[in-house]
């Protein structure tokens, strides 16, 4: 049987209601236990059974007895930005909150920081929750992280291993919200079993669900295994499948040497655009110069480039605009439902036709009532690269790895003025991270330390390393059997291939 969400992400409810079929849902809204002692209830009689907001179980009771008490605040208080040093690497964390809870008669110390992480094959919100010191449970963001501002957490059971059956999850959980992780994070090497889902600032709960961790003898007794969660990209792979440490840096000769080869290469691709005819963003001409005539396309272009392939991605506002007849902002917030059928008509417009029509009315309304209906008027202002990714990191489903992307496009292909291109940055896509660590430019797969690589490498415009690199990873150097004879980067790439053997992603 499929989750909920599998449902309510692919439309089907939404069909079944504006076709007038009323849809009942007896579960929405309630907790784990609440929808056990539901079907618990409903296996118990054969007619008219309770609504589940009136049901009082005994197996609610019990689970909630059995949970114990509930950890109250004590002293909690906003920390700023601050890092935690690991054996082996250091993880910054934007903000947080510290203090004492009380939990079976005495006071445990807190700490609960949130920063965020390349995950899962995106840049998402990460947060770790310390008790009396110790890391002890970490949270990664949800998929509809933009909407509900949760975060996910593996269960476990009290021998440690990840519960995957409902009927395993310890009794303490029961005031919980559990869901299926697979359905709540949807990548290839999304965990398949059970997860908490506690929203980023609930800091009692992750204090509750880190002392259930600890009370089964789980406590992160061996920081080294969450210091590498910390620095992979994926957290659900395997522990044997992870990459490795960090690798001892080359040269600072080799990787320049690398690193001019990239901007040649990148340089004589631009000077082959700029000679030829416009830039290809897909294969359809007419989408590619609604691409280029239309501002709010771009924008819209920018969050749909999400866990589908890039030239699909960039066609989508053309083929949006002609479903719905246009592509006007005003009309677009009078109207949003359409914008939902638009991308729910087969062949659909998106991978995720609920999250995505989400981001894009958001976006329209960010555009309507900020800078008055005209996306152009977004960088109008000639801002320097690092306003502009910041300003664009402010719109729903543009993440780090996409504001610096527009960035460097809008300068590059849109020949928008950028006052300085000094802040600009690498966009952290699958293939980028797998040239830098295949040709020795990083060390680790983590978003901050290849940024910062980039930005030491080629400190007047790191963004420009992010282009070459990104076709050199889609062209020769692939996942799997890499084309490095024909490769751009030729005789001065170290040729590290076990380095980006583990980097997956979109």
């Amino acid at each position: 049987a499929l989750p909920i969400s599998a449902y309510l992400e692919n439309g089907l409810i939404a069909a079944l209601n504006s076709a007038s079929i009323r849809v009942l849902w007896p579960l929405k809204g309630l907790r784990f236990g609440e929808q056990l002692s539901w079907y618990d209830q409903m296996a118990g009689q054969s007619s008219s059974p309770q609504r589940p907001e009136t049901l009082e179980t005994e197996s609610i009771r019990s689970g909630l007895s059995e949970s114990r008490e509930l950890p109250k605040p004590v002293s909690l208080h906003l920390l700023g930005e601050f890092d935690y040093r690991w054996p082996d690497a250091v993880e910054h964390f934007d903000y947080g909150w510290e203090g004492d809870v009380e939990f079976e008669g005495r006071r445990v110390r807190v700490r609960h920081g949130v920063g965020h992480r390349v995950v899962y094959s995106a840049d998402r919100i990460h947060t770790v929750t310390w008790l009396d010191g110790s890391p002890t449970v970490e949270g990664v963001a949800a998929d509809d992280y933009e909407e509900s501002k949760a975060l996910l957490s593996l269960v476990k059971r009290d021998d440690g291993s990840m519960v995957r059956e409902p009927g395993d999850v310890p009794a303490g959980y029961r005031s919980f919200t559990i869901v299926d992780h697979r359905s709540e994070i949807d990548e290839p090497y999304s965990r398949r079993g059970l997860a908490v889902k506690i929203r980023v600032d609930d800091v009692p709960a992750w204090s509750h669900h880190a002392l259930l961790r600890r009370s089964v003898r789980r406590t992160v007794e061996n920081p080294t295994r969450i210091a590498s969660a910390v620095r992979s990209r994926d957290t659900s792979v395997d522990r044997s499948r992870t990459s490795p440490g960090p690798y001892q840096p080359l040269g600072s000769e080799v990787k320049a040497a690398v690193a001019r080869r990239l901007i040649e290469f990148g340089e004589s691709e631009a000077a082959g655009l700029l000679a030829g005819a416009d830039p290809q963003f897909t294969p359809d001409a007419e989408a590619n110069a609604f691409l280029l005539s239309d501002p709010f396309a771009f924008l819209i272009a920018v969050i749909c480039d999400y866990q589908i392939k890039a030239e699909r991605a960039w066609e989508t506002p053309y083929l949006l605009a002609q479903r719905l007849g246009h592509l006007d902002p005003e009309r677009i917030l009078a109207e949003p439902g359409r914008v939902f059928q638009a991308f729910e008509q087969r062949p659909a417009l998106h991978r995720y036709v609920h999250t995505v029509p989400e981001y894009i009315l958001k976006a329209t309304r960010i555009v309507v009532d900020r800078f008055g209906g005209d996306a152009a008027q977004i960088w109008a202002d000639h801002p320097s690269a690092a306003q502009l990714q910041r300003r664009l990191r402010e719109f729903p489903g543009i993440s780090q790895k996409k504001a610096a992307m527009a960035v460097e496009m809008l300068e590059r292909d849109f020949n928008i003025p950028i006052a300085d291109m000094h802040g600009s940055d690498v966009a952290l896509d699958v293939h980028v991270r797998r040239v830098f660590l295949r040709a020795g430019l990083a060390e680790r797969d983590d978003v901050r330390h290849i940024v910062e690589q980039a930005r030491t490498l080629y400190p007047q415009r790191p963004g420009a390393l992010d282009l070459p690199a990104w076709i050199v990873g889609r062209t020769w150097c692939r996942p799997r059997n890499p084309n490095c004879a024909e490769c751009a980067l030729g005789d001065v790439c170290p040729k590290l291939i076990e380095r980006g053997d583990a980097v997956r992603g979109a």
